[in-house]
């Protein structure tokens, strides 16, 4: 026989989230299974400034992780404090434990992921339980660091860096411009590799073009 998993209002097994931090607590080895981790030391409600963490654990290098645990959909406040607290606390990781996460709080601990040095974890939690067996924790890591998403990072931010300095030497330019023409005088400088104009007639047109080796 094969028994149907079935899925348990998370607030009859937690009425509230001091109760799952706690439980969470004497039991962060089944978080370690769950994202691949060696969290240990675990503590609650850790001070982080005049604010408090939920958890605050330590990796295996002994660098501070802090868990924020939210039973309800994600929102703002909530996202709010896991930057806060990872900054307060000088971590490197931190971990936002939701039992629904939106589709704008996916995209946002994506791009943390992207954008800085630190490892941002979203995991859902839910309550299973087969026929009449104790309801057991399912954690699924929504979002979590990799090497793809920081080397996406990488080139998301020299690709802004080259559009800064294209829209620097347009901006050059354009000045320049502006002391023999007046062709380009309503043109704004932008980012991109090359520069449009009208040249009064139709059909006819202006354009500056840079590229790597020439213009």
């Amino acid at each position: 026989m094969v028994g149907k998993l079935q899925r348990v209002p998370l607030r009859e097994v937690w009425k509230h989230e001091a109760h799952f931090t706690s439980w969470l607590v004497e039991n962060i080895d089944v978080l370690n299974d769950s994202l691949d981790l060696s969290l240990q030391n675990p503590e609650p409600e850790k001070a982080a400034g005049k604010f408090s963490v939920d958890i605050v654990a330590e990796d295996e290098s002994g660098n501070p992780v802090v868990i924020e645990n939210q039973l309800g959909k994600s929102d703002h406040d909530h996202l709010g404090k896991v930057i806060t607290y990872l900054t307060t606390r000088d971590a490197k990781t931190a971990i936002w434990i939701v039992a629904a996460p939106r589709p704008e709080h996916v995209n946002a601990i994506s791009w943390l992921n992207e954008s800085t040095a630190a490892d941002f974890y979203l995991a859902k939690v839910e309550a299973v339980k087969i026929a009449d067996s104790q309801p057991a924790p399912l954690f699924t890591v929504i979002v979590g660091p990799s090497e793809e998403a920081k080397e996406a990072g990488k080139t998301k931010e020299e690709f802004t860096e080259r559009r800064k300095l294209r829209r620097k030497f347009w901006t050059q330019l354009l000045d320049r411009a502006k002391t023999k023409t007046k062709l380009h005088a309503r043109i704004s400088p932008s980012g991109d590799g090359h520069m449009d104009a009208g040249a009064g007639k139709s059909g006819l047109g202006w354009s500056y073009l840079i590229q790597r080796h020439g213009a």
